[in-house]
């Protein structure tokens, strides 16, 4: 009788079409609301993941869809009232996003085999990025906007420092800040995150003796670029050669850094060996030029020179999924008025995307096919056409085993073509419509009328 009731309740499409990975009862028993007639905590959840699978639609969209589930059910229609809406996104609680996420990795985690490792470790890309959210004082005061454009005239922006599981696809953690704060010191947070026999890859912004030294000593291991500044003053004859493109060299403890506390720098090695690979790549100009990883991977048998810079251009994977989440679902910007809701959309946005990689998982387990192949937009695409077709299929458990296969099946078959030297310049092709930029404040500006008649050339 009681799980009669909570099918019954359970009214989202999307739960049915993904109740493999976070099945109704289990949602319904961490749900704090359980009474509240229109929007407990499972139905608002749904709501919000609607809107995030279909390009951060409105409230007044995912209300909509509110509406027309509890019509199907036969359960009392709410009215419409966005802000009854918005104010169940807000009592949308930690804890129950904690369950979500916690519930997402571990059957993510079940589908790891040997062919998601490499020698052994699990490979972990970290990188930094930044969302807009909107201009309002209390997201300003927070998150304030880039120091290079004038006040009442730019958007608060808020700084993202996450890491990928590279084999999975899979958004482990995530550190909001502002956008002006380095990203390193979003690695310093998460280091104690990161599981004996991880690799972190990362860029050049991340290489430092504190950073590195901190990871090993959680067995931890690195592979990132050098420095910008030890390459300036880098003597390739130092160290010991291993080989001709890779030298085991000895870095000492240098000067404590003001952020770091006296205590926590005691904790450091006072000298720590790293090895030291040279390889060719190219830049962003597309030029070719010398590389210098630094990696405590330092046996050159176990680990040969050129699969440690293989492994580094792996690192590049992380820019595509932030792409993936930020382009390709349409998160460029928030349309959140508070801090509070920025940092739990965030939160939102990396559960969904998880979300759809544990349902790429599903359909690719048993087939020789890795996740990276699957187009992300093919399997929202897939995802829009097929979701109206489990409306209602929650109590019919065979015809919904049947549907979930079909859809897996046609995600499987949407394979994309992995070029590893493709050029990926940062640019914009799409050109703006020819209006002149916000100089000053809105009730400011002076418009000059024929300003926006010049057409700059191509």
């Amino acid at each position: 009788m009681l799980r009669e009731k909570i099918l019954k309740e359970s009214i989202s499409d999307y739960g049915a079409l993904f109740g493999e990975i976070l099945p109704p009862e289990t949602l319904h028993a961490e749900s704090r609301d359980r009474r509240r007639r229109h929007f407990p905590m499972a139905v608002t959840f749904w709501a919000w993941a609607s809107q995030l699978l279909e390009g951060n639609g409105s409230c007044a969209r995912a209300l909509t869809r509110v509406q027309q589930w509890c019509a199907q059910a036969g359960l009392p229609i709410p009215e419409f009232d966005t802000s009854s809406y918005c104010r169940a996104r807000q009592r949308l609680s930690e804890q129950f996003l904690d369950f979500v996420e916690k519930r997402i990795t571990s059957h993510t985690e079940a589908r790891r085999d040997n062919r998601h490792l490499w020698k052994g470790h699990r490979l972990k890309a970290i990188d930094g990025t930044s969302v807009q959210l909107m201009d309002t004082p209390a997201n300003q005061q927070e998150y304030p906007q880039p120091s290079t454009q004038k006040p009442g005239c730019g958007f608060p922006v808020i700084g993202i420092v996450g890491v990928l599981d590279l084999s999975l696809g899979r958004v482990d953690n995530h550190v909001p800040a502002p956008c002006n704060r380095h990203d390193s010191k979003g690695l310093q947070e998460l280091c104690g995150l990161f599981k004996p026999r991880d690799i972190v890859i990362a860029d050049r912004g991340f290489c430092s003796f504190e950073l590195i030294a901190k990871l090993r000593r959680n067995q931890v291991e690195s592979v990132m670029r050098l420095h910008q500044r030890r390459e300036a003053k880098l003597d390739w004859q130092q160290g010991e050669k291993l080989d001709a493109d890779s030298r085991l060299v000895v870095w000492r403890k240098p000067q404590r850094p003001d952020n770091v506390a006296p205590a926590e720098w005691e904790l450091l090695p006072e000298a720590m060996p790293v090895r030291l690979v040279r390889m060719q790549g190219r830049g962003r100009d597309g030029k070719g030029r010398t590389l210098y990883i630094v990696t405590t991977l330092l046996d050159a048998i176990a680990y040969p020179t050129e699969e440690i810079a293989a492994l580094y251009a792996e690192r590049w994977k992380i820019e595509v999924k932030f792409r993936d989440i930020k382009t390709t679902m349409g998160m460029e910007r928030l349309e959140v008025r508070s801090p509070a809701m920025a940092r739990k959309t965030l939160r939102m946005v990396i559960i969904v995307y998880n979300l759809l990689k544990a349902l790429q998982l599903n359909a690719i387990r048993g087939e020789d096919i890795l996740i990276d192949e699957l187009g992300f937009k093919a399997t929202l695409d897939a995802i829009a056409e097929f979701r109206c077709g489990f409306a209602g299929l929650i109590r019919n458990p065979r015809l919904l085993v049947i549907k979930r296969r079909e859809l897996e099946e046609r995600i499987a078959e949407r394979l994309i073509l992995i070029r590893p030297r493709r050029t990926e310049p940062r640019v914009v092709k799409t050109r703006p419509k020819p209006y002149p930029f916000l100089t000053s404040p809105r009730h400011q500006y002076v418009e000059i009328l024929h300003r926006s008649h010049y057409r700059k050339a191509a």
